[in-house]
């Protein structure tokens, strides 16, 4: 029971003002402080929490109540910690949960520890730079930048919307950081302060695009590949996420090995363009699976980094693999069958991120749109989806230098990030730099949204060590959804393995 326990509870931690993601265990007994439980749609919050037998238990309103474990779909725990607030939250059974089970059944050897002052295990997630902003009395995790862009050669241009960023006397604050066991190369920073009208709102595409965003329309139907009605879990922006649900799958079922929501929009007469928004982002799992194959590489990894920087034509070929096996795809439903649309980017585990997907609907009929989301299964959590289809309006776009950037160091290190010139700001785990960015007034009648565009690329630290998984690599590169079966089948395995641990 006790093991049980710990491979249940493993809570992914935000730790320290940073908020990075971290998985522990909590053993029976130990759960303290604060907790909000999520059962169905329901938030409750619990005081002087313990967990006995298969419930947690609580105080509740001056009543002392329980909830079984297995009716808890999402849990929060807040506790205080030298003066910080740490706030833990987990999907149960999708993220920690099986990662910390195929880490425990295949005897995983943790990465090599980073430098301090951070130290990262073998559960931690890999992602891509955390960028923060000043909301006028605290740092908030805001965006997680460029992600995807595993090598030099895959760098890419990230554009994601500062919701949290509050401008004081002219000036809007951001702190850039790696808190992950990567190395982390930002080439390029700056701020979009972008001046629309007042109602309509902005968000970016997955190339950076900028489209304005006016009343969204909800699904009138929303369901998994299930046949799970999973409307309550998209039609709102409120953190109760769509998530694939943990299940044993049949590798050798194509149908079995991919996950993902379908959606109808009402249509209105004679729409043929409209505008997808996704708020979304990627679980712990999927940000473990990325890390699983570049470990796949063994002692070689360096070597594989080395050719592919070499060979952008390659590395280009290994990043569209990866990128239509893993990310969220879209398509549409046509008379001959579902029309790809595009890709939601990756945009790792730590914060949700908003994407446009520009629709093409000149080839649907009828009065109703049929949009699919699909993706390997508990790659991802999709927060909200609607849809746009009012009139694109008028934008002025101030990109906004940086007027002072310094790192962790005291070094000014703005002429590092001035410009997408191959002279970046390398960041090891535990390195920051602080920003700040002079904007200008907003015009009288407008409305300003900022956001974040980033140039740059990361390197995910893994243990470089054994011969190459040379069958599972060329599986990856020439079977299709070869990624999918490969994280079905470890997923299986971490399934089995807690079902054994039960009895």
């Amino acid at each position: 029971m006790s093991r049980r326990w710990t491979s249940l509870l493993l809570l992914t931690t935000f730790l320290n003002a940073c908020m990075v993601w971290r998985v522990r265990p909590v053993e029976q007994q130990s759960v303290t402080g604060q907790v909000r439980v999520t059962l169905g749609g329901q938030i409750v919050t619990l005081e002087r929490p313990s967990i006995a037998g298969d419930s947690l238990i609580g105080d509740r309103d001056g009543q002392r109540v329980a909830f079984p474990v297995s009716e808890i779909r999402e849990l929060e725990v807040r506790e205080l910690n030298a003066g910080k607030t740490m706030l833990a939250i987990v999907g149960i059974g999708i993220t920690a949960l099986l990662i910390g089970a195929a880490i425990d059944r295949a005897n995983d050897p943790p990465p090599p520890p980073p430098p301090p002052p951070s130290s990262c295990g073998s559960t931690c997630t890999f992602s891509c730079p955390l960028v923060y902003s000043w909301d006028g009395t605290k740092w908030r995790l805001d965006s997680g930048t460029f992600g995807g862009a595993i090598l030099h050669a895959l760098a890419r241009t990230d554009v994601d919307n500062l919701d949290a960023a509050t401008v004081q006397d002219g000036e809007l604050r951001l702190k850039v950081a790696n808190e992950l066991n990567e190395t982390d190369h930002l080439d390029a920073l700056s701020v979009l302060a972008v001046d629309h009208p007042t109602d309509v709102t902005v968000a970016p595409d997955d190339f950076g695009h900028l489209y304005t965003i006016g009343a969204l329309a909800g699904p009138v139907t929303a369901r998994d590949f299930a046949g799970r009605d999973v409307g309550s879990r998209v039609n709102t922006a409120d953190g109760w996420s769509w998530e694939s649900a943990p299940r044993v799958r049949d590798t050798a079922n194509a149908a079995d090995v991919r996950d993902g929501v379908e959606l109808t929009f009402l249509r209105p007469p004679g729409a043929r363009q409209a505008r997808l928004v996704v708020d979304a982002h990627n679980t712990p799992w999927g940000a473990r699976m990325l890390y699983e194959y570049i470990r796949a590489h063994g002692r070689e990894t360096a070597a594989w980094y080395d050719s592919l920087n070499t060979r952008p034509h390659m590395a280009r070929l290994v990043g569209g693999t990866l990128a239509r096996e893993a990310f969220l795809s879209v398509s549409v439903r046509t008379s001959s069958g579902w029309q790809p649309q595009g890709l939601i980017w990756e945009a790792g585990p730590e914060i949700v991120k908003r994407q446009v997907a520009p629709l093409d609907l000149s080839a649907a009929s009828g009065d109703t749109v049929h949009v699919r989301l699909e993706a390997p299964p508990s790659f991802w959590l999709v927060d909200r989806v609607a849809m746009d289809f009012s009139t694109p309006q008028p934008v002025v776009v101030h990109d906004v230098p940086a007027t002072s950037a310094v790192d962790g160091r005291g070094r000014d290190v703005r002429l590092l990030i001035q410009a997408v010139d191959d002279s970046s700001l390398t960041l090891e785990t535990g390195d920051f730099a602080e920003l700040a960015f002079r904007v200008p007034d907003v015009p009288s009648g407008a409305r300003r949204t900022y956001l974040l565009r980033s140039h740059g690329w990361y390197q995910i630290h893994t243990v470089e060590a054994g011969a190459p998984s040379t069958a599972l690599l060329q599986r990856v590169q020439t079977e299709p959804h070869a990624i999918s079966r490969i994280s079905v089948s470890m997923m299986n395995d971490a399934l089995r393995a807690l079902e054994g641990s039960r009895r």
